[in-house]
């Protein structure tokens, strides 16, 4: 089997089933692979080690205090000309192999999306987008929640790895025995980049393969450093180097002030000063040093109580932040090619100044289709966070950012007072609601502090607090004698991990699977609602000659299609509302009753084997909407949801509705929270007041139009979630090379709120609809529980205040 110049195609069980090559009957070109030890310095909010570059540029690139700097990746893609034999099997969720003859190991990196496009010429070419299977294995599984512990790193790998199929090989003398937690809820890929960081060591995660190209071991070896023995050749430019870029970033820090867990300083332990400095650094790098200023800089370490010990490490820190730091990215010839972590002599006479350095290869790209674009990276390492993939952020960075900022600086956030009901009293009876939002810049972070964290003040007519006066919530009612003389107040000490609600991804159910013809009732499901009998109701598109109706199925707990109806004019069922009122099930939605563009929202039984035309009696007309309306009823709170096709959603009163009144409780527009029409699929959405979910994504994932779900508080509009499901979430048996995310609907069982998630699956894009088959998902819904009071004293006038 030829090794060199082709990616073997695996299937999501790693059996092989095709190969790429450059010239063979299915090729690719373009391909690109990068894999990396650490970060490199290109930007100048990053941080490295230490090492000294003269005026000359003569350095030796030593590893010295940057474990920090750690950050295993390995990424890649490449394009696909469609219609080769083994075209159709380069899709997302199968694998590609290939052979590294540096390190001697073969790798997989599985495919998690795809980006197809066309030139004039009419020729389709599809791009695939690949992560090292390790990684991608690692982002789909939650450690076992561990108290903390002093561990070795046999304990603290096997414990990030236990249960993923992959086999450690310690190649380490690592004696560390730090102390390490495993909050159950943190994704092992997030977890072995800590680990990585935390004992100083670098991974390699590799297959074996057989000669008939089948995989039969996976393997991650955990070493204190790649290749450390390896010296490789010298690098000249203009022989085997044929292009250089350097990247110095100048910005020392000499003054920097270090915290530690809750907040701890070093004042105990550093003469009552919070800070430490570089007098020597701050001379050479500060035109103004002799005024006594320094350039400051602020470190975290939530892990470190002792004051000590956060001044032994802020000191370590320091060397890490005090000097500019250079970066080196060199185009080598095909046949100089360094492996990762091996050092490196490389020269260049003619850049000004001269170069004479040497360093160890902490990043390298590689290209089959092209060699001569083969680039290797060496130099300084750069201090990060831990954090995801780049391939898997989303929304939670941002607002991660906005609390941490709130957390540091309490004055920065910002109360927002909202009056949704005017201020305008008809009687002294009246009550009116307040609602108070907490914003961090221009990111409301009101989802993560607690209720009792939106403080109400009342001011007496002499500018006195009213100290009767005791209200906490980000929604409360006032009488008329109250408005105008409140005042929110966001208490920050308030502020939480984690939002009001979120999924319990560890705790996914796969209910089961059925076809779209299960007795006559043909076509996909568009929307899921369970009923209190443990029976389910869906619906589904019927768009025959242009009619737009909607077919509801009323399906047994095995799903099994009990009875079905017809709703004319019905549209597309993609959300819709279930009602039960004594043993009976009424159905919101809307219908057309001309089939054109005006819709009206109506409550009906539903009435097995009946064709329910939209003028019959049994169709009860609540009102005409102002456009096309995606209905949801909320059955723990009597409430109703209507979504509009701009984006804009409205909450109102189920009662309100049925008296003939659209009394708008609150809206939103769902485009506020990252999705895009214009882009994103969108499918479905439910209220459980007062948060509000919606779904969206298409038929294959791609980075455009990824299977997502959001939630948000509809009171104070806070963002609750985002998550992507085929990235953050294992759902089994969910490997379908079609999978559209349908129904996200919430249900409640014994009290506990569950979201109710279907997909219609295919297992090929290019099967006929009569191979669909839909398949059902529960996921638990966690609830953050209410923190106790804090006892904070006196009230103090706080000026960060909202009337």
């Amino acid at each position: 089997m030829a090794l060199n110049n082709q990616y073997l195609i695996l299937d999501p069980n790693l059996k092989r089933i095709g190969t790429l090559t450059v010239d063979g009957a299915t090729k690719f070109s373009n391909d690109s692979v990068k894999i990396q030890l650490a970060d490199s310095d290109t930007t100048s909010t990053s941080y490295d080690d230490d090492v000294n570059v003269g005026s000359d540029d003569n350095f030796n690139g030593t590893i010295n205090l940057n474990a920090q700097s750690k950050k295993f990746d390995h990424q890649g893609s490449l394009d696909v000309l469609q219609g080769q034999p083994d075209s159709d099997k380069v899709v997302a969720g199968n694998n590609l192999a290939y052979y590294d003859e540096l390190s001697g190991h073969w790798y997989v990196m599985y495919i998690y999306s795809t980006d197809d496009a066309s030139s004039a010429a009419v020729k389709h070419t599809t791009t695939i987008n690949f992560t090292n299977l390790c990684l991608y294995t690692l982002a789909h599984h939650y450690p076992v929640a561990i108290t903390a512990s002093a561990s070795s790193i046999q304990t603290a790998f096997n414990q990030c790895f236990n249960a993923t199929g992959w086999t450690l090989d310690y190649q380490t003398t690592n004696v560390m025995t730090p102390s390490i937690t495993i909050d159950g809820k943190t994704k092992a890929s997030t977890l072995v980049q800590t680990l990585i960081q935390t004992y100083d060591v670098e991974i390699d995660p590799y297959v074996e393969i057989d000669s008939q190209g089948n995989i039969t071991k996976k393997v991650c070896v955990i070493t204190d450093q790649l290749n450390a023995d390896v010296v490789y050749n010298e690098a000249v430019f203009g022989k085997n180097m044929t292009s250089l870029k350097r990247t110095t970033v100048s910005n020392p820090i000499t003054k920097l002030i270090p915290y530690g867990a809750n907040g701890n300083t070093i004042g105990l332990v550093n003469d009552g000063k919070s800070y430490i400095v570089d007098d020597e650094a701050n001379r050479t790098y500060n035109p103004d040093w002799q005024s006594g200023l320094y350039y400051e800089g602020v470190v975290t370490a939530n892990s470190i109580e002792d004051p000590a010990g956060l001044k032994a490490w802020a000191e370590e820190m320091l060397q890490l932040y005090n000097h500019p730091r250079t970066y080196y990215e060199v185009n080598v010839t095909s046949n100089f090619n360094p492996p990762l972590g091996a050092s490196i002599r490389f020269k260049d006479e003619l850049i000004k100044p001269a170069l004479d350095a040497s360093g160890r290869v902490i990043q390298r790209t590689i290209s089959f289709a092209n060699p001569y674009g083969n680039t290797v990276g060496f130099g300084e390492y750069v201090t990060v966070p831990v954090a995801t993939p780049a391939w898997m952020q989303g929304y939670q960075s941002a607002i991660n950012s906005a609390i941490e900022t709130a957390r540091e600086d309490a004055s920065s956030v910002k109360p927002v007072a909202l009056t949704p009901d005017g201020n305008n009293f008809t009687d002294t009876a009246q009550t009116k609601r307040l609602i108070l939002q907490a914003w961090e810049g221009n990111t409301n972070i009101s989802a993560y502090i607690d209720n009792k964290g939106f403080i109400w003040h009342r001011y007496n007519t002499d500018g006195t607090i009213d100290t009767s006066f005791n209200q906490t919530g980000y929604l409360i009612n006032a009488a008329s004698n109250a408005v105008g003389t409140l005042h929110g107040t966001i208490e920050a000490d308030y502020i939480q991990d984690d939002p009001e609600i979120k999924l319990d991804t560890t705790n996914i159910s796969y209910l089961g699977v059925y076809g779209p013809d299960d007795n006559g009732a043909h076509s996909a499901t568009q929307y899921m609602a369970r009923l209190s009998n443990g029976q389910y109701l869906t619906s589904r598109a019927r768009d025959s000659s242009g009619s737009k109706d909607v077919m509801f199925a009323l399906q047994d707990s095995k799903f099994a299609v009990q009875s079905v109806m017809l709703q004319v004019h019905g549209q597309h069922g993609g959300t819709f509302g279930v009602q039960e009122v004594n043993n009976t099930v009424y159905i919101w939605n809307i219908v057309s009753l001309k089939n054109d563009h005006d819709y009206i929202l109506v409550r009906f039984p539903y009435l097995p084997g009946v064709t329910l035309q939209p003028t019959d009696k049994r169709v009860q007309q609540i009102m005409t909407l102002k456009g096309y309306g995606r209905i949801n009823y909320d059955r723990q709170h009597d409430m109703v949801s209507i979504g509009y096709n701009d984006g804009s959603t409205d909450i109102l009163n189920a009662s309100d509705l049925l008296a003939g009144n659209y009394n708008v409780l609150y809206n939103f527009n769902i485009t506020d929270y990252g999705i895009d029409f214009n882009q994103n699929t969108y499918q479905s959405e439910c209220l459980d007041f007062p948060y509000f979910y919606f779904a969206a994504g298409g038929g294959q994932e791609t980075n455009e139009d990824p299977h997502k779900v959001w939630a948000l508080n509809v009171v104070h509009k806070g963002a609750e979630f985002e998550v992507y499901l085929d990235n953050d979430l294992d759902f089994p048996n969910l490997t379908d090379e079609n999978r559209e995310v349908e129904t996200c609907n919430v249900f409640y069982q014994n009290g506990q709120p569950y979201m109710l998630f279907t997909f219609n699956t295919n297992a090929l894009l290019i099967n006929p609809a009569s191979m669909e088959r839909e398949k059902v998902y529960t996921i638990p819904m966690i609830k953050r529980s209410a923190v106790s009071v804090i006892d904070k004293g006196t009230i103090s006038e706080n000026d960060n205040t909202a009337d």
